[in-house]
Formats: structure tokens, C-alpha cells, sequence
């Protein structure tokens, strides 16, 4: 009888302990390019805390269509990591406001305020920057340019071998944006989406020069245009900070950064956004609350922003380690820093998810189809107030 007991005992503890384990996981979603930093915040979360984190991977477009067809049907994950101009599809997909307990007090200013839409904070920054800056290979390229003109003579000077000078994702919105700025376009001006510009004519114009010219390959995306670049078929690449430690491991000392060339004197300026952590359908009744409450403030927390620095080359939200970073000890890391510096914040608006589809629409027109500039400068103006006036009806 006593060994019956003791048998039943030993179950009903194993059962507990499986039902306090089943209970204490969280189901993560990270739309960031490279996993591997987050794996290990994750593996150091779960050594401290004996809390297991789901980590599911998704490149962030696909993770924003996703995230919009899984929210009808009510199937999404606790914790998303996504750009901050994500939360701008708060309505949507449920996001609940952050509690102000789960922010660090050592949270950089410049970012603090990066997942509010209208005074309410929709998500918890980890890394700052995500800016496009120009990598280029040591082995080809003695000087980099420093301006798109000089860009004709310096192609006598590569390779043969060279497929294309330079590569980067050319389809991708986010690459457009420099290249805008430099010709005084803005996607969002004032809180309205300013599309239909002479600025962004212009822009388109040039744009698409620099692929006629044979400069840039229109079918690279982000993934060829890395491996492009690391096995030496171009010389430059037009990529952001979530690279950096890959290309190191890859190249070496023959990975050098440098600021993006000015277009007919003017600078290029990139965005620069964070990557925050949002949570659908948060719930303070909710059993996980405490749990992602937990993971949240580990994530602002040294041991995870070092992992952030370290191992994903970005740079990181806590003043601690950032005071650290101020005497960066490279000539890369200086750059990096640099650009950095010269940056425009990525619109925190709920216009800004519109934007980037209106731009995404209006220019496969102009790319595949020969769409004039001015016709594809009013397509995406078109697009994006007409998605504008469709949810302020379903609002009202």
C-alpha cells in the first residue's frame, strides 16, 4: 500500500511539474533577419528563469502577412519582435498597451518612445539603428567612392570579374529611402503621406538610371546580394547594421564600411528605427503576463543587450553599454556610429504600414511594366489615400 502511495505520489508530481512547465512557455515570433543572437537571449532566459521561450523565425515581410492573416483568426503568438513602424498595425492585430513597469529606466532616450502610436506604447525597443550604411571589399576597392559621380571612373578600376559594382535589395522600399532623401523626398510629412512629390519623381528617375547603367542587378534581393558581395562578384553593397557580424565572419579584415555616397553633392540619408518586442492580446489575467513581464525586462537587461552588441553586431538600447560603445575601437565601428548619426527617425505612424505598400504597389508598375515616374508617383499617392479614407470608414 505504501509503495501504491508512493507511486502515486511520484505521478501526481511528475503531472504537476509537466503542467507548471506547459504553462510557464512563451510563443515568440522574431521577424529579424538573423536569429542567432536572439536564440542565445533565449537560451540565457530559460538558464535563468526555467521559463521556455517557442522561438519561431520569420523574415519580416513574410511576418507581417502572417501576422495580419493569423489575427482574424485569433491564432497569434504571445510575444512579436518586429520593426517599430510594425506597431502601426496595433488596430489590427490586437496589440496591447505596454505596462510602464515593464520599460528599464536605462533605456536610451532616442529610442524610449520608438512603439507609441498617439501617447500609448505598443512595444518595448532592444536594438537601435537598423540604418543602411555602404560595405565595400577591401581587396577591390583601395578608396571608396564618396559620391555616386565618381562612381564611372572608378568601375576601370575593378575587376573583370566584377557582375555588377554594386548590389543591394533594389526592390525592397527600405533601400529607396536614401536615395529619396537625398533629392529632399520624405514619405511622411506632417503625419500625411506624401507620395505624389517632384522630389520622388526625380528619385524614381535616378533610381532606375542606376540600373540601366549596369550599376545595380533589379533581381537581387537581401539574401543574393549578400552572398554576392561576400564571394566578391561586387565590390560594394547597400546593406544595414543586422549584417555586420556576418560579413565579418565572412571577409575579415577585407570588410570595410563607409558612409553612403552623396548623389550630386547631396547626402544620402537612411532611417533609422529599432526593433521592439509587442504583445497581442496581453492580458494582466492572463497566466503568461508575469512570464512575459520576466523576458521583457531580462531582454532591456545587460546580459541580453551584450549578446545583442556582441553577437549581432547592433547597437544596443541600455545607456550602460552604450556609454561603452561611445570610443568605438575600429575604424568600421566609427562609421557605423557615424552614419548612424546622420539618420531620420522611421515615422512612428499608423500611416507608415500604408506607405510602404503604396510605394511597394506603385513601383512594381514602374519596374515591370514602364510606368512614367509622374504616373507612378501619383499611382502610390492614389494607393495610399485610398487605404487612408477605406479605414477611417471602418473606424467610424
Amino acid at each position: 500500500m505504501k509503495r501504491i502511495t508512493s507511486v502515486i505520489a511520484i505521478y501526481l508530481f511528475s503531472f504537476f511539474c509537466s503542467v507548471l512547465s506547459a504553462e510557464e512557455k512563451i510563443v515568440f515570433w522574431n521577424g529579424h533577419q538573423h536569429a542567432e543572437y536572439m536564440v542565445k537571449i533565449v537560451d540565457e532566459f530559460h538558464k535563468k528563469t526555467g521559463i521556455k521561450v517557442d522561438l519561431h523565425q520569420f523574415l519580416s515581410p513574410q511576418l507581417r502577412d502572417e501576422v495580419l492573416n493569423q489575427a482574424n483568426s485569433n491564432q497569434l503568438p504571445d510575444m512579436l519582435y518586429v520593426p517599430s513602424d510594425f506597431v502601426g498595425l496595433y488596430k489590427e492585430i490586437k496589440l496591447a498597451s505596454v505596462p510602464s513597469d515593464w520599460i528599464s529606466p536605462k533605456l536610451d532616450i532616442r529610442v524610449k518612445d520608438s512603439g507609441k502610436i498617439d501617447n500609448i506604447n505598443y512595444g518595448v525597443p532592444l536594438f537601435q539603428g537598423n540604418h543602411l550604411m555602404l560595405f565595400y571589399n577591401r581587396a577591390l576597392v583601395d578608396s571608396p567612392i564618396t559620391d555616386w559621380a565618381q562612381l564611372d571612373n572608378h568601375i576601370s578600376t575593378l575587376p573583370e570579374n566584377i557582375q555588377f559594382p554594386f548590389t543591394w535589395n533594389y526592390r525592397e522600399m527600405y533601400w529607396l529611402i536614401p536615395f529619396m532623401s537625398a533629392f529632399g523626398a520624405w514619405p511622411i510629412e506632417n503625419d500625411k503621406i506624401s507620395l505624389n512629390t517632384p522630389e520622388m519623381v526625380d528619385t524614381l528617375n535616378y533610381y532606375k538610371y542606376l540600373a540601366k547603367m549596369g550599376y545595380v542587378d533589379t533581381e537581387c534581393d537581401h539574401n543574393c546580394s549578400v552572398d554576392r558581395f561576400k564571394t566578391g562578384k561586387s565590390a560594394y553593397m547597400i546593406n544595414g547594421d543586422w549584417v555586420i557580424r556576418d560579413l565579418e565572419n565572412a571577409m575579415e579584415d577585407n570588410l570595410g564600411i563607409a558612409m553612403l555616397p552623396r548623389i550630386q553633392g547631396k547626402e544620402m540619408v537612411p532611417m533609422f528605427s529599432s526593433y521592439v518586442l509587442a504583445y497581442p492580446g496581453l492580458n494582466p489575467n492572463n497566466k503568461k503576463f508575469e512570464l512575459l513581464k520576466q523576458f521583457t525586462l531580462f531582454a532591456q537587461d545587460k546580459l541580453a543587450q551584450q549578446i545583442i552588441s556582441d553577437q549581432g553586431g547592433l547597437m544596443p538600447v541600455n545607456n550602460d553599454l552604450l556609454t561603452k560603445q561611445g570610443n568605438a575601437k575600429t575604424e568600421n565601428a566609427a562609421i557605423v556610429i557615424k552614419q548612424m548619426q546622420q539618420t531620420r527617425t522611421m515615422p512612428i505612424s499608423n500611416k507608415m504600414a500604408i506607405t510602404w505598400s503604396a510605394m511597394a504597389k506603385g513601383f512594381t508598375r514602374f519596374m515591370d511594366h514602364n510606368y512614367p515616374a509622374e504616373k507612378t508617383a501619383i499611382l502610390m499617392q492614389r494607393v495610399a489615400d485610398k487605404e487612408i479614407k477605406r479605414r477611417s470608414k471602418v473606424e467610424k
